[in-house]
């Protein structure tokens, strides 16, 4: 009998090594494809157009690397051999790897700018033009993560230039997005309504990034649409703040009784004090130090011994407290959400029922409270972009705890105009947009003045903007008898 040609199975371990084969081979494929060089030798192309191609490609290379090692662990090397360019060749084109990465990240934020901008200033009603420009970025978003990421997040680790260049990016777009709302643009507005609503979007953005659900976004647009719409007329009079402008930062914070307490200093030699009691002490003196010294000189100089010496304990009592100085500086995050979300929570329940009236006194004990911590603040709000995502996943979780606190306004939204369901994290976002601004430009002290604006945010999309002004007015008020 003639052999039959049987098609043997092969086993399911054998078919998923197939399959991890054919997976690698086609992403390898892939990457190969996103790399290609022009051709090499006398191919007489123009000069400009192949340093501009090699250009593109270490751009997508550091985006493809700081996604998979992080800012810190991407190597010239690696991104040479990636993008298929000789190290000689990198070196003629940029100077280091920090002016690759600045260089990317200017290219990201132009091309998304862009973007929504055509979209939001395209023909249509301004409800249309909004929803267009928030399904464009999140388009952006869903079809390049990396590269969204890379401007909503920054690149950990990349140092004060990458905060300087984030600043920048944004900056450019709210003009552009102020020319339109206004017919023209400020450089210090007293109406933050623009930068409120992209800090708003930034976070919805970045939540979604971070999950890994970027997908969602594009659907979502027209929930933020709704939400950012909200915002589209004129601030009410009255409600406007003191501009971000250092000119105008002349006043001393007043310390708060937590920093008052922590300056005192514990008698040295022996002491009768409990034990728990002097290792509060040495730990608040270590999260104050380590405050100021970010504050002052940013992130990348922070050092043990200079902890130690500011803080005024030994290096073997910093040790017994925190295990290196990257502990240290969650340490001092941690402690400045809790005590920032401990004064909020607390003027908030004293207002009982008056769900509005608590709003409004959480936001102004926590300005206030921030206002008396410049360091801390400067720290969490600021210097925590540049540092680990420990951080940004400590100060999210701060985010989301006081947006917590918006939800009962869900239930005073009426069925023919219910609220946006992102409406309290976009809210929150967006504050916390408020108080970046202010801390990163050394005007922390004018901060107390963005007190009316903020509640009126707050509870805008609640409430509607009638009854959102009236409680924003109150707490003018308030704020001027004090």
């Amino acid at each position: 009998m003639a052999a039959r040609n049987v098609r043997h199975k092969p086993p399911k371990a054998d078919k998923a090594k197939l399959s991890a084969v054919g997976t690698g081979t086609r992403a390898r494929n892939g990457r190969a494809e996103r790399y290609r060089p022009l051709p090499t030798g006398t191919h007489g192309l123009d000069p400009e157009l192949v340093k501009r191609d090699q250009r593109e490609r270490l751009q997508k290379a550091m985006i493809e690397l700081i996604g998979e090692k992080g800012y810190p662990g991407v190597r010239i090397v690696d991104l040479a051999k990636l993008a298929h360019v000789s190290q000689p060749t990198f070196y003629s084109l940029y100077t280091d790897k920090e002016d690759l990465f600045l260089s990317t990240y200017d290219e990201v934020a132009e091309r998304a700018a862009r973007a929504v901008v055509a979209a939001y200033v395209a023909d249509g009603t301004p409800e249309t033009r909004m929803v267009a420009a928030m399904r464009a970025f999140g388009e952006l978003a869903a079809a390049e993560p990396d590269t969204t990421s890379l401007l909503v997040l920054g690149a950990f680790g990349a140092g004060g230039s990458a905060l300087e260049r984030r600043k920048r990016a944004v900056g450019a777009l709210e003009r552009s997005m102020y020319a339109s709302r206004d017919g023209a643009p400020t450089d210090e507005p007293t109406d933050l309504t623009i930068k409120f609503v992209v800090g708003g979007i930034r976070e919805v953005t970045a939540t979604r990034l971070r999950s890994g659900h970027a997908g969602e976004l594009p659907a979502l647009a027209g929930d933020l649409a709704r939400w950012a719409a909200c915002y589209r007329r004129r601030l009410p009079v009255g409600l406007e703040a003191a501009p971000a402008s250092r000119s105008a930062a002349v006043s001393v914070p007043i310390a708060s009784e937590r920093a008052r307490r922590a300056e005192g200093r514990l008698p040295s030699g022996r002491s009768d004090l409990p034990r728990q009691v002097i290792v509060k002490s040495q730990r608040e003196r270590i999260v104050d130090a380590t405050a100021a010294i970010v504050a002052e000189k940013g992130l990348a100089a922070l050092t043990i011994p200079e902890i130690a010496r500011r803080a005024n304990v030994s290096h073997q009592t910093f040790y017994d407290i925190y295990a290196s100085k990257h502990e240290a500086f969650l340490g001092a995050q941690k402690v400045g959400l809790h005590q920032a979300l401990r004064v909020a929570v607390d003027a908030y329940e004293a207002q009982g029922a008056d769900w509005p009236r608590a709003v409004a006194a959480g936001a102004r004990a926590l300005i206030e409270y921030l206002a008396s911590e410049p360091a801390h603040a400067h720290l969490t709000l600021v210097d925590t972009f540049a540092a680990c995502p420990e951080a940004i996943e400590i100060r999210n979780a701060g985010v989301h705890a006081f947006a917590a606190y918006l939800r009962p306004g869900y239930e005073l939204g009426s069925d023919d105009v219910p609220v946006p369901a992102v409406a309290a994290e976009a809210v929150a976002g967006g504050i916390w947009e408020i108080f970046h601004h202010y801390i990163e430009n050394d005007c922390i002290t004018e901060l107390v003045s963005t007190v009316p604006q903020v509640t009126y945010f707050a509870l805008l999309p609640f409430l509607g903007p009638v009854a959102a002004a009236e409680v924003a007015r109150q707490s003018l008020a308030e704020l001027d008898s004090a």
